[in-house]
């Protein structure tokens, strides 16, 4: 007789207390150095920059280890950081104590309000049961009029992110995803929830933002890049400016621009 076939994996159903646990043993790891913000943060911020306000106050909603907070605040913005782990908000404060332009780690019953919050990579990780208290925060937080950023994975394969756990047979995503957005199902969520998507723009972090340049010596084919990358650059800044949703590379990064109403507004 042969072998009796195998039942297909059961897939992890994530509770509140099974996510605390990930994300703060992942604190434990180093794999926190393959981390969005760690790895795509710096190409992302300059992506962002249109839609931050130099003499306004940030958050960095989720923030994860505080490597998105810690390059705001390089980069001379002020940012605060919201973390619900308490290893990973332990962290952050050890990581960007005293740095110039950090306005703290603060917790959901803060009283502040913010110009800008950025939901980097963070929508795709939160629990059903935790939608609506999880945007009623960040509507209190943001104050009328301000400005919503949310960036997640564009129409992500959720079952290629798959682990299988090899002493319970259980399935689940590596990075504890539990929902995939394309630009529609993600305005409808926003809206929902009383905020106005602006523009939509799917980004590539890989892609280079820095002005390319061209140093003398180089060949005629380098030259040809150089110009074909310069026009491009320009192009993308000229859309972005005129309110035009823009694809980048190979758009893996959804990113969507919303804004907040006054309160009472549907």
């Amino acid at each position: 007789m042969g072998a009796a076939e195998a039942p297909a994996p059961q897939r992890l159903v994530w509770t509140h207390e099974l996510v605390e646990r990930f994300w703060n043993g992942l604190a434990a790891t180093r794999l926190g150095d393959l981390g969005f913000s760690r790895l795509a943060g710096p190409s992302l911020v300059k992506f962002l920059r249109p839609y931050l306000r130099p003499q306004g106050r940030h958050l960095d909603f989720g923030a994860g280890d505080g490597s998105l907070a810690a390059l705001l605040a390089a980069d001379g913005f002020a940012v605060a950081a919201l973390e619900p782990a308490s290893e990973r908000r332990a962290g952050i404060e050890a990581l960007l104590r005293g740095t110039r332009n950090f306005l703290g780690a603060i917790g959901p019953d803060s009283t502040e309000s913010f110009d800008v919050v950025l939901m980097v990579e963070v929508v795709e990780h939160i629990l059903d049961a935790e939608l609506d208290s999880a945007f009623g925060l960040v509507r209190r937080l943001l104050r009328p009029g301000g400005t919503l950023i949310v960036t997640t994975p564009n129409d992500e394969d959720l079952d290629l992110g798959m682990s299988l756990c090899p002493v319970t047979g259980l399935l689940f995503h590596r990075w504890q995803h539990i929902r995939s957005f394309t630009p529609e199902s993600l305005a409808a969520v926003l809206r929902r929830y009383g905020f106005t998507p602006v523009v939509h723009h799917a980004f590539d972090t890989a892609y280079d933002l820095d002005p390319p340049r061209f140093d003398r010596g180089q060949r005629l084919s380098e030259l040809l890049q150089f110009l074909a990358r310069r026009l491009e650059y320009r192009r993308i800044g000229r859309e972005i400016e005129s309110g035009c949703s823009v694809r980048v590379g190979a758009g893996t990064t959804l990113v969507m621009i919303a804004t907040r109403g006054a309160d009472g507004a549907a």
